[in-house]
Formats: C-alpha cells, structure tokens, sequence
C-alpha cells in the first residue's frame, strides 16, 4: 500500500509547478517583447532596379485606401553615393470607408515604412501611385547619371502652363524603362502630368548643370508616354523618331 505524500511534500510540488508556470511565463513575455514584427517594407539596398511598386500592395494593405481611388501627390526618393536607399517619401490621395483621405508615406533607411492620414474635401485628379512607381523603378540611372553620386528622385504634379527646354536641362521621354532623348516639352492644359527631376550630388562639390538648394544638381527631367499625351508640344530631338510615335 502506498502511503499519501505528507502535506510539507505536496506543498513543495506545487511550489515548483508555481515556479515553472512562473518562469514560463516570463520567458514567453520576454519573447513577446523582444521578436518585433517584421519591417512594414524591405526594400533592396540598391537604387538600380530597386522594385518600387511591390512597395504599392503593402502601402495598400497597410493603409486600408481604396485601390481604385489612389492619385499620387508627390514623391522623393534618395540614395546614397553607392546605391543605398537613404530615404522614401511619398504623399496620395484616395478613399477609406468613404472618406476623402491624404496620406503621407516615409521609409526609413532601415526600411521601417510609417504613415500618417488626415481626412480632406476631395480626391484630386491623377495619375495612380502605382503607374509611376512601376516607370520609376525601371529609369537607367546608370545610363543618365553614372555611379558614385548621390542620387535624389523627384516627383511632383503640375498643371497649367509650362515649357521644359533642352539646353536648360535634359529631357527625356520615359517607357518601361527606355528613355528617348527630347528637345522641347510645352503644357498649357489644367489637366494634371508628373514631372520627373533627377538631381546628384557629388561628395566635395558639384556635378555640373544646375545647383539647387542643398548642393544638389538638376541633371535631367523625365516624362512618361502617358503624361507626354498631354502636352501641347513635344519635340524630339530625333524627328525620325516622333515620326514614328
């Protein structure tokens, strides 16, 4: 016959399960604290063929916006001298559960994407995010700008009237990742297009062309087919070239 555990026993054993129950509990606390979601975007580490539009599903996900409604407001890109995406800052616009929002997307260096919203009158006309991040992506950097400058991408509405000359800066028209070369771009339409500028900015000086504030340089301007549609001049600089287009 097997005699009952006296009762200090029987205390001791349910201390110790007290004390396991415990310090697992602890050890799952700290693991909760400690293992922190993953970034909300990882982007590569380099600006060439970085694939910005696989950005666009999380923004969407993330954010709750209405695909169909998004226009883009602007963006900026920067990258250091080797390639390295330093900064991401994007604004657009679009619906969430019928109300008109802004929204204002930064990612981080360390690819953390955080945004803020505020509810506005309306949702202007654009073109959506997605167009111009999937062009974006795919611009020759290489091929305008060369290696080992600092690269900043802007991209910003317009409308009204405006004319883009040559031998003030380089234009191109942009297209799946082909850039054709132009000689003049003139707008006179309320109709909204996206002007693409490229700066650099080389460590120690400038690049040459046109400085801007923060010793940065204008090297080229860039036009997708569709907004180019809008214009009210487009010169080539090869007119066998708009011949043919």
């Amino acid at each position: 016959m097997i005699e009952d555990p006296s009762p200090k026993k029987q205390k001791k054993v349910i201390a110790l399960a007290i004390c396991i129950a415990f310090t697992a509990g602890v050890l799952s606390m700290f693991v909760l604290i400690y293992d922190p979601e993953p970034p909300a975007v990882s982007l590569p580490q380099n600006i060439y063929g970085t694939p910005l539009s696989g950005m666009w599903a999380i923004v969407e996900e993330r954010t709750g916006i209405e695909n169909t409604t998004a226009v883009l407001g602007d963006l900026t890109l920067v990258a250091t001298d080797d390639g390295s995406i330093k900064s991401l800052h994007m604004s657009f616009y679009g619906d969430n559960e019928d109300l008109h929002q802004s929204y204002r997307i930064r990612v981080s260096p360390m690819s953390i994407m955080t945004w803020d919203s505020r509810t506005v009158d309306r949702v202007p006309v654009g073109e959506h995010p997605l167009v111009l991040l999937s062009e974006i992506e795919r611009i020759p950097y290489r091929e305008l700008i060369g290696e080992g400058t600092e690269l900043i991408v802007n991209v910003n509405a317009q409308s009204g009237d405006l004319a883009y000359e040559a031998w003030y800066r380089s234009l191109f028209a942009l297209h799946q990742g082909e850039v054709v070369p132009l000689e003049r771009v003139v707008f006179s339409t309320n109709e909204p297009w996206y002007d693409i500028a490229i700066h650099s900015r080389m460590s120690g000086g400038s690049a040459g062309g046109e400085a801007t504030p923060g010793g940065s340089t204008h090297r080229c301007t860039l036009f997708t087919f569709r907004d180019l549609g809008e214009a009210e001049t487009v010169d080539y600089r090869d007119a066998e070239f708009s011949l043919h287009t």
